[in-house]
């Protein structure tokens, strides 16, 4: 501990990227709250989407105000709020406008551009809404393959995974502007690994919210948010059994750890979902720091009161005027053998709204304004 707030301090004197100084809260796993956190306490509405036309199994979904975006082994393709296919979005190939299988998307609202991120070549490709090909760039990123990419005020910021195990500082994240200029990057040089067999974390991270990008360090355990006004360190968690440490890790160790999958912040709290890193020795839990109390929770999966869904492990955080939303993905069958033998007749009407050979299904929830509700009070 005393080390991440060293290195933080040091690097708030000497980053060349402006930082916004604020309290750095602290996580102690010690201090969560036991709890049986239901779908009822966090959402009030629910969506089901199964789209058409175009099988998207598997697929990278990227939300507008008016659409989303599938990206799919055959391609990206453009669907209605309402999963009704509406175009394809370039192709996959090697040729002009043309994208191989390792992209990322992102969507800029106001110009009505699709930009495709290619991976494994640092190009960045743009194309209009109805699928035409517009430009190609390429980025000026200090290291190929970054996870996730965004696109915020005019600038895109590249989020990578931290591997303790190849590299002695690690690059977090990258800041180009429209046309791949590199603005800003930074590497983690805060603490310094001996040599081991370190566990390879696939966070999935949805790290945005409002206009910042939010940042975890998996190996620090820190969280940044990240916006063209700089860089702030949000959390840290405190040291605790399951957490990896700057010391040679064997397998029988590394077990234990904690693997988060990703961390998502909403307006009225944060929500982590981890389990240890040897997954026949425990659940997915799913941790929330309430922002209006400063209290932690931890539930061992969320139950669904309301709509009986079989478990919940959202892949999208999302606002549509002004509300947010978690989304899901489910096979067709996953959610036909939970609604069709469930004893509510609500619960098994559902069953009727989806299409047993159909494409997966998304499903939306739309979160409370009030946050959290009751946690506190049941445990």
């Amino acid at each position: 501990m005393k080390d991440i707030f060293v290195f933080l301090v040091l690097f708030a004197l000497c980053s060349c990227h402006n930082y916004t100084k604020s309290k750095t809260v602290v996580w102690n796993y010690d201090d969560f709250i036991s709890a049986n956190v239901r779908m009822s306490d966090i959402a009030d509405e629910m969506t089901i989407i199964q789209p058409d036309s175009i099988d998207y199994k598997g697929a990278e979904i990227v939300h507008a105000s008016s659409f989303f975006l599938a990206g799919t082994e055959q391609g990206i393709l453009r669907y209605d709020e309402e999963g009704h296919f509406m175009n394809r979005i370039g192709a996959i190939g090697q040729g002009p406008g043309e994208y191989r299988r390792f992209y990322n998307m992102a969507i800029n609202e106001t110009d009505r551009i699709i930009y495709v991120y290619c991976m494994d070549t640092s190009a960045l490709l743009s194309f209009s809404y109805e699928g035409t090909f517009l430009n190609k760039h390429s980025l000026q990123l200090p290291k190929e393959w970054a996870w996730k990419f965004y696109y915020l005020e005019d600038k895109f910021y590249f989020y990578y995974l931290v591997n303790a195990d190849s590299e002695s500082a690690p690059y977090m994240y990258a800041i180009t502007d429209t046309i791949g200029n590199l603005l800003y990057s930074k590497q983690d040089e805060g603490l310094h690994f001996a040599p081991g067999n370190y566990p390879s974390f696939p966070s999935h991270h949805m790290g945005l919210f409002g206009d910042t990008m939010l940042v975890w360090n998996q190996y620090s355990d820190t969280i940044y948010r990240i916006s063209e006004k700089g860089e702030e360190a949000f959390a840290v968690w405190g040291k605790w059994s399951k957490r990896l440490t700057p010391a040679k890790v064997e397998k029988e160790e590394y077990y234990q750890s904690m693997m988060i999958y990703t961390i998502i912040e909403t307006t009225n709290y944060y929500l982590c979902i981890w389990r240890p890193y040897d997954i026949m020795k425990g659940r997915w839990n799913y941790c929330f720091y309430d922002k209006a109390s400063g209290k932690l929770f931890n539930s061992e999966g969320i139950t669904d009161d309301l709509w009986g869904l079989p478990f919940f492990f959202p892949y999208n955080y999302f606002v549509i005027d002004g509300r947010e939303y978690l989304e899901a993905h489910y096979q067709p069958y996953e959610l036909l053998d939970a609604w069709l033998t469930s004893d509510d007749p609500e619960i098994r009407k559902l069953a009727d709204r989806i299409d047993e050979e159909g494409n997966n299904v998304l499903i939306r929830i739309r979160l409370k304004k009030n946050g959290l509700n009751n946690c506190d009070r049941r445990n």
